[in-house]
């Protein structure tokens, strides 16, 4: 049962600018959880495959009977990995426009079935068709995966009031965390089964299946048409967001095409894309070539960072939502305050990173916790200016700077593998690889300080377009307020 609070407090200046009021926990956080699950399942399926492909290439269980081991070199491993982005970002586009014309329920909820689809075959398909095969199911999960951030980016903007956005989002988006939380120590654990690697794919089959069952029944694409809204609730959702409801608008491609603010997303969205894919696919097989840890133990430990990030995440979150709702920065500021702390302080820990020999294990390790957790200030920076700059478009604006940012997540994996060389325990090689992705991240940043923008542009506007066409002098007030002060003034007198 949704309920009326006292408005005073935290949300009091833009609850005031909206002329909302403010209400309890109601259907919009129970959206919130499913679009949270969605994340983390989804994510599990991802980041299973970086412990995975050690254990389908383990030497040391090549005489076991009931577990297939691989003989896939490290450029073969890469190539693995790196095909999940391949379909990833052919498909951020249309996902972006899929979720725009649909809705981001039905659109998420193929993504979940295909996914378990996928997983419930792929030991079978890797046996009949080596890595090749491999390497399409991984296009085919890319494919449908890349529907994630723009629909959940479109049922943000249609579900979250302004006052409670940066919050419930920094909560939704923890789910990447938390999926690859699960996903590594979880595939290290089943991968040491006498099932082994195989259990992986099986169990993950099953998540994304279930996973579905609870999206069908307990999630809706605006909030509208949600089974269990109240009018209240809907109202407050949809009061000073002007969104269009459940009406498809025309994309107006030619403005948000030469939006400056795009632009500066899109340049920091790359180096933050690039700095994830390589902790993302990189870091089990560092722990365990590099720093000579097992890879039961590997698995665990590459987890410990996206605590890290989650805890980031959520803290930055709240915080930056509490420092722009009582007014002590503008929204923009807050922003490219926590953009900056993210960015330059993954660039100063990835350069202590690489200069940490294996002796120093421990170090490394708490190295990598503080970097990651740094990471997560993001969700309060760059993150969240598609939202700024356009609610109705946010999905679509995602999609393009995802885009453009996963060239890099497909070069990364292969610009490792081409570094390291097959020789992932030599550390002066890991050396190169922190120290160019620590230079990508100073700079994408300075980019966007300097041009991103947090304003809600005027194309956001559902009627834009006819407001544009429409006779200048229909849309130009008659009297200034200038103009009608001083009539009053006149009349006074």
């Amino acid at each position: 049962m949704v309920t009326e609070n006292n408005c005073k407090g935290k949300f009091g200046t833009i609850s005031e600018r909206l002329g909302n009021k403010c209400y309890g926990f109601g259907v919009r956080h129970l959206q919130s959880v499913c679009m949270c699950l969605c994340m983390i399942s989804l994510f599990i399926a991802r980041g299973s495959m970086a412990v995975a492909v050690l254990a389908m290439t383990d030497h040391s269980r090549i005489n076991s009977t009931d577990i297939t081991i691989y003989e896939w070199d490290k450029n073969i491993q890469g190539l693995i990995l790196s095909s999940f982005f391949w379909g990833y970002t052919l498909m951020q586009i249309p996902a972006g426009l899929l979720a725009k014309r649909y809705g981001g329920k039905p659109v998420l909820l193929v993504a979940l079935l295909a996914n378990g689809v996928i997983c419930g075959l792929l030991p079978v398909l890797s046996y009949v068709g080596g890595w090749p095969v491999v390497c399409a199911c991984r296009v085919l999960m890319g494919l449908t995966q890349a529907c994630l951030f723009p629909a959940s980016h479109t049922l943000l903007g249609r579900w979250l009031p302004a006052q409670e956005r940066t919050t419930l989002t920094g909560i939704i988006y923890g789910g990447t965390q938390l999926g690859t939380i699960i996903a590594m120590p979880l595939s290290g654990l089943l991968a040491e089964t006498a099932i082994g690697w195989k259990l992986i794919f099986y169990s993950i089959s099953g998540l994304m299946f279930t996973s579905a069952v609870v999206w069908y029944f307990f999630s809706a694409s605006t909030p509208g048409e949600h089974r269990f809204m109240t009018e209240l609730e809907r109202q407050y959702i949809e009061r000073g967001l002007n969104t269009c409801g459940g009406k498809v608008l025309r994309t107006p491609w030619r403005h948000i095409l030469r939006s400056r603010g795009l632009w500066a997303i899109a340049i920091t969205h790359i180096g933050f894309s690039c700095s994830y894919v390589l902790f993302f696919v990189d870091m089990p097989t560092y722990l365990e070539k590099g720093l000579h840890i097992s890879l039961k133990n590997s698995a665990s430990l590459s987890a410990l960072p996206y605590a890290g990030m989650w805890l980031g995440n959520i803290v930055s979150a709240s915080v930056s939502e509490k420092i722009f709702n009582r007014g002590l920065l503008s929204v923009g500021t807050c922003r490219k305050l926590f953009n900056s702390v993210a960015c330059f302080g993954m660039a100063v820990g990835l350069a202590g990173l690489s200069f940490i020999g294996k002796e120093h294990e421990n170090m490394a390790i708490a190295v990598l916790v503080a970097t990651l957790t740094l990471y997560g200030f993001s969700s309060a920076g760059f993150m969240m200016s598609h939202l700024d700059m356009s609610p109705n478009f946010a999905g679509v604006m995602l999609s393009l700077t995802n885009f453009i940012a996963n060239f890099g997540s497909v070069g990364t994996p292969l610009l490792t593998s081409f570094i390291l060389n097959n020789d992932p325990m030599d550390l002066s090689r890991w050396r190169i690889c922190f120290l160019i992705i620590s230079s990508l991240l100073i700079v994408t940043n300075i980019m966007y300080m300097i041009f991103a923008s947090a304003k809600c542009q005027p194309w956001d506007d559902p009627d834009f377009e006819d407001k544009k066409s429409a006779d200048p002098e229909e849309v130009t007030p008659a009297l200034t307020s200038s103009a009608i002060l001083k009539a009053e003034e006149a009349k006074n007198h």
